[in-house]
């Protein structure tokens, strides 16, 4: 398993951004490194939250609400 704020870039809900933010200027250094970490993880799966959604996404698992699921709450 695998535990992260933000999600590697290529798994980014890009329907979740903002209206109007310049994408362009938002730093995504640390999601481009969790997809080189990714690349040579071996892992089952992997959770973050960061985008306020429900979103599962091969093996990579956006979560908000249902946070307390990985507490067993």
């Amino acid at each position: 398993m695998a535990l992260s704020h933000t999600v590697p870039l290529k798994y980014e809900p890009v329907e979740m951004f903002m209206a109007g933010v310049d994408q362009s200027k938002v730093d995504k250094s640390t999601e481009e490194s969790l997809d080189g970490i990714e690349d040579r993880l071996d892992y089952g799966e992997w959770y973050c939250g960061y985008y306020h959604t429900e979103k599962k996404v091969d093996r990579v698992e956006i979560m908000f609400e249902n946070v307390g699921m990985l507490c067993g709450g």
